[in-house]
């Protein structure tokens, strides 16, 4: 059995995924098209770029994590290392000024090495600390319980990101009724995430550390060519092509809401930063809800089942209020009653879509038990390298069809002007029904899924002997 402080210990290394999740989805894209005056499209481009680093250094990173010997074993050198990249990238992405008029190539660059610099430090991080957790246990139903743990922390820090957004630096100013387009905030609230990063990912290491010695050390081959062999039985392997694709297909379309969901709230429901700041706590009760939820879901359903649910449930409640507005059945626009209106149609979306995370993260171990059995080889670095990439695909596929959507409708950018009634209806129409519509692609890709229970404890019974 893991002990409470393990788990505890190990999942406060979510707090900067959480943390540059949350700002990459929401605030990115917001900060530098209405902020900086960086044109949305050539946003989201600078975003979608530094993905594409991220399809060859997230891969890279998890076949040399997997087979790395070190004092400090296989996970850890690339933890502490992290460090540096990481913060000084994320604080540096909200450093521009518009009083800087930067040309638009300069800030494109800007923007792009920034990203870049963050997703790196993220990679060296988090691909490291997602393998240390499968390799730590391989119990079908504690790998469950220790990854929603993990995926628990990192919503409430993502929320806890959103609160000091919303309530502390994006507070109403005489000059500035909106909070959020106060641009004299936003560095303060890059210098406070980058350090919250740097303070978690220091503990979670330190922590860590001592279990080192109970993990299993690099079995396979380091020739290349053996090498190539052993990642071709690991990303062919049927489960984790399924979940590859069906994380990738989910991104896209839960991706491209979220990145328009500030703009929505801004200026679709005329929301506050305080206004949209109460929304979090619903996000808060949620993630609780799904924490408690998973591990005992998976007692009587295999994981499949609770991934598909979770996808229907988050594709039927998305659309829901847009649809009930153009009936004529919400709450006035910009008041407390909207919100309290939002809130109850969010409180069952965000608990679904977190206890598929929390799902789809504790099935990655499983993938990997699976494919030492195939392969005598341990390679939970590059099967995690997978979902790491998927999480930054999310934001960073939403984002870049978020810039192309703002800039095919001509949404003002920053000083050009307020969006006319059919842009922003146009932006809502593409957050609800379309997200929703999109979602059922991954619906039927994890319809195909069959690594389940009964499979697994056979899998770890021919390991044993």
């Amino acid at each position: 059995m893991l002990s409470t402080s393990l788990k505890r210990d190990y999942s406060i290394g979510a707090i900067p995924n959480g943390i540059k999740v949350d700002t990459f989805t929401f605030f990115l894209l917001f900060f530098y098209s209405n902020i900086i005056g960086l044109n949305a499209a050539l946003a989201g481009t600078a975003i979608f770029a530094a993905l594409c680093i991220d399809a060859i250094t997230d891969p890279l990173m998890g076949t040399i994590s997997d087979r790395t010997r070190s004092r400090l074993g296989r996970r850890h050198p690339f933890m502490f290392a992290s460090v540096i990249p990481m913060t000084v990238g994320y604080i540096m992405l909200f450093a521009p000024r518009q009083d800087w008029d930067l040309s638009q190539s300069s800030l494109f660059i800007w923007m792009l090495s920034f990203t870049v610099l963050t997703r790196i430090g993220m990679t060296l991080f988090d691909i490291p600390h997602r393998s240390f957790g499968a390799e730590v246990t391989k119990n079908y139903q504690e790998r469950t319980v220790l990854m929603s743990w993990r995926e628990m922390m990192q919503w409430v820090s993502s929320l806890g990101n959103a609160a000091l957004g919303y309530f502390v630096f994006f507070r109403p100013t005489p000059e500035y009724s909106i909070g959020q387009l106060n641009p004299d905030v936003w560095l303060p609230f890059g210098v406070m995430g980058g350090t919250l990063m740097a303070l978690s990912v220091l503990y979670t290491s330190f922590k860590t550390k001592p279990y080192i010695g109970q993990l299993s050390e690099w079995k396979g081959s380091t020739n290349l060519k053996d090498i190539f062999a052993e990642l071709k039985v690991a990303l062919t392997n049927k489960s984790f092509v399924i979940l590859f694709f069906g994380n990738l297909t989910l991104s896209l379309a839960w991706g491209l809401s979220n990145s328009l969901a500030l703009y929505v709230n801004t200026y679709f429901w005329e929301l506050k930063a305080m206004q949209i700041g109460l929304l979090l706590p619903i996000y808060f009760v949620s993630t609780m809800l799904a924490f408690y939820l998973t591990p005992r879901l998976v007692q009587f359903f295999d994981k499949r089942t609770i991934v598909m649910v979770a996808i229907l449930g988050v594709a039927l409640i998305t659309p829901v209020a847009f649809i009930l507005f153009n009936l004529g059945l919400t709450p006035e626009k910009g008041s407390l009653s909207l919100v309290f209106f939002l809130a109850s149609f969010m409180v069952f979306l965000v608990m679904f879509a977190v206890i598929g995370n929390m799902t789809r993260d504790s099935m990655v171990g499983d993938i990997a038990d699976e494919v030492e059995l195939q392969s005598s080889a341990r390679q939970e670095g590059i099967l995690y390298s997978a979902v790491s990439f998927m999480q930054k695909f999310n934001a960073g596929i939403g984002a870049f069809f978020a810039g192309l959507v703002l800039n095919f409708i001509e949404f003002p950018e920053a000083g050009s002007g307020a969006p006319t009634s059919e842009q922003v209806y146009t932006l809502a129409f593409v957050q609800g029904p379309i997200g929703a519509i999109l979602l059922l692609i991954p619906f039927f890709i994890f319809y195909r899924y069959d690594l389940t229970k009964e499979r697994h404890n056979e899998i770890i019974k021919s390991l044993e002997n």
